[in-house]
């Protein structure tokens, strides 16, 4: 498990906890204690909607200040947090308006070289995340900046809608996909986490060819065969999902159902750094589910397949697992 090459395909910059951590430690204190702040969370907010709509709510420390060497520091704390748990490729979702930052992706490549000083086999990309709640007048800036930064390597976007848990209007969605997989940019949206909702319309999103969590789908055959027709990858966050509530248990997640029928899946992490887990740790969790060694390795190829990386990056991080599958089969 230790040695097998793992990809994080959902993983979100968790920017006041990144943060916090640095912050900690130059200050010689105790970071925020999120092992408290989970326990205090589970006994007192109802499992399902509610601990969706509050697990944002605390921010340890404000980003008043977010100069570009506190960018970059925050960055690397969290791709230097995914290689030391053995990821080899990361994907990190960058919301509200950190696309919109001045040298968004020169810094952000910075980040990624300081972490590959200690995990040289990580690789990263950047996502942005279009909130399509939000005024007109800011998706439009945000729509404007994630095509102006394609050019200097932005990998892909994320949707995000309301309602998030009943079906939603996908019109304008489509008419900005159209628009984005127009320049080459990855496309993924949320949906499917704690219903069947919006999968369907997920699915025939333009370009889109990755949903995050949509495991809801393993309730509905039919939002299954689709998921397979339109050979669209889900992002499985095993750990968050039952934090979340929206499984009963990790004994009762539906990956195992969804690997069995062929639907495509990735492992993830999502908030790793508040719901206390690791790119290790939900292989780990996988493992536990029956998810053979064979199955997880597999898991890590449809993730690099799936990634919305350059084709030379996707060559080299096949190869490296190529190395290792051959390796382990002597």
């Amino acid at each position: 498990m230790t040695a097998l090459p793992k990809a994080d395909l959902h993983l979100h910059q968790e920017a006041h906890r990144c943060l916090d951590r640095i912050l900690a430690r130059r200050e010689g204190r105790a970071a925020f204690d999120w092992a408290a702040w989970r326990r205090h969370f589970m006994e007192t907010v109802p499992p399902g909607p509610q601990r969706l709509r509050l697990i944002g709510s605390v921010k340890p420390v404000p980003l008043a200040d977010d100069d570009d060497e506190m960018f970059v520091a925050r960055f690397a704390e969290l791709l230097e947090y995914e290689g030391a748990a053995g990821a080899t490729y990361v994907e990190v979702r960058c919301g509200g308006d950190t696309i919109l930052k001045d040298g968004f992706m020169d810094l952000f490549r910075r980040a990624e070289r300081q972490a590959q000083e200690r995990y040289p086999r990580l690789r990263a990309e950047a996502l942005a995340i279009v909130m399509m709640g939000m005024p007109p007048e800011w998706i439009r800036e945000i729509a404007d900046a994630c095509i102006r930064t394609r050019s200097e390597g932005l990998a892909g976007v994320d949707f995000l809608y309301e309602p998030y848990l009943s079906e939603a209007d996908w019109t304008p969605i489509y008419a900005l996909a159209e628009r984005f997989a127009g320049v080459g940019l990855g496309i993924t949206a949320h949906a499917g986490e704690m219903t069947p909702a919006n999968i369907a319309a997920a699915a025939r999103t333009p370009g889109l060819t990755r949903i995050g969590h949509g495991i809801y789908a393993a309730a509905e055959p039919a939002l299954m065969d689709l998921l397979i027709e339109r050979q669209i990858t889900l992002e499985c966050a095993l750990t968050c999902n039952t934090f979340l509530g929206a499984v009963p248990s990790l004994a009762e997640h539906p990956l195992p159902r969804l690997v069995e029928t062929g639907v495509k899946v990735t492992l993830a992490t999502d908030n790793p750094i508040q719901v206390g887990t690791t790119i290790e740790g939900e292989y780990a969790a996988a493992a536990s589910l029956g998810v053979t060694a064979g199955q997880l390795a597999q898991i890590t190829r449809t993730a690099i397949q799936a990634g919305f990386t350059t084709p030379d990056r996707r060559s080299e991080l096949l190869a490296e697992l190529d190395a290792y599958v051959n390796d382990a089969l002597r």
